[in-house]
Parts: structure tokens; C-alpha cells; sequence
């Protein structure tokens, strides 16, 4: 890892709870409010994706999509961004008993990998996006601070239930 990462900021991505989109959908959003990705970090990964801000994408499904390469500067929380990575929920304040999972799991795994590539004693800080100081948004829609508090087990007003279980 070339540069320091000292926080992951969890955002969501202002989407209807529950429908389906993909990490190009955030792509081609970024792309069209003027973000870019340089070539050298589209060779290394994901080099269809030419302007996604985010590290990780959780889909609905659980399932985790990578965007940017984590030596990659983001572009996900202005000020923020040299040293932190960006994971971006699908939805906007209701996620699936499976997003939870993986959101969970990947936050746990990003920061222990962390503390072992840059040899850290601490772990880095986990945010909300809405959390940041300056930051005027209410992403992601529901408190990062509650969530890590309760063990990050799944907030029970940002749940969403379907049939299918998800």
C-alpha cells in the first residue's frame, strides 16, 4: 500500500431501498458530475470504470463490487479522501439483512488488513460520510456511530425485509 489510510467512510448511494444497481450505474453518475479516474490506476483495476469515486460497492444482494484501487485517491468525501477509502451502500436508508452482513464483514476485514500493510497499532476510524466535520448530507441514512455502538449488528429501523429473504 503506497499511500496512508487513517479512516473508511460508509456512504449509500441515495438509490430507491432495495432496487437493483451496480457499481457502472455509480459510475456513470460520477462520470457525469466530472470525476476521472487515471489511466495508471484503470490499468491496474476495474479499467471500465473511469470515474467511480468509491473503493467498495455493496449490492443489494450482499455481494461486494470493487471500484478503485485502494492505493487510489477517491473521490467520495471532499477533504477526506487522501487517506481514507470509500464504501458506498446501495440504497438510502434501508438495507438488507445481507448488505449488513457484508458490510460488516467488510469494514472488519478492511481494517485489520489495514493495520497489517501499514503496520498500525490502531485500527482506522470508521465514519458516516454525514458524520465528517464540515460535511453538510445526510449519508448514509442511518447513524455510523449507532451501528458501531450496537456491534455493528443490522439498526432495526434501517432493515429491509422482502420476501426473498434478502
Amino acid at each position: 500500500m503506497t499511500r496512508s489510510i487513517k479512516s473508511i467512510i460508509i456512504h449509500c448511494a441515495a438509490t430507491p431501498n432495495g432496487k437493483w444497481f451496480q457499481a457502472g450505474d455509480i459510475d456513470a453518475w460520477h462520470k457525469a458530475r466530472g470525476f476521472k479516474r487515471t489511466e495508471a490506476f484503470r490499468t491496474r483495476q476495474n479499467g471500465n470504470l473511469v470515474a467511480i469515486g468509491y473503493h467498495f460497492v455493496i449490492l443489494t444482494n450482499g455481494a461486494i463490487a470493487t471500484g478503485r484501487h485502494w492505493d487510489e485517491i477517491g473521490a467520495h468525501a471532499q477533504g477526506y479522501n487522501s487517506k481514507s477509502l470509500g464504501v458506498c451502500l446501495i440504497g438510502t436508508d434501508k438495507f438488507s439483512l445481507r448488505q449488513w452482513q457484508s458490510l460488516k464483514g467488510n469494514i472488519n476485514s478492511l481494517r485489520e488488513q489495514i493495520m497489517h500493510l501499514q503496520g498500525d497499532a490502531e485500527p482506522p476510524r470508521v465514519f458516516g460520510h454525514r458524520d465528517l466535520p464540515g460535511v453538510a448530507k445526510d449519508c448514509p441514512g442511518f447513524s455510523v456511530q449507532d451501528w458501531l455502538a450496537n456491534d455493528m449488528q443490522p439498526l432495526p429501523d434501517h432493515v429491509l425485509h422482502d420476501p426473498s429473504g434478502a
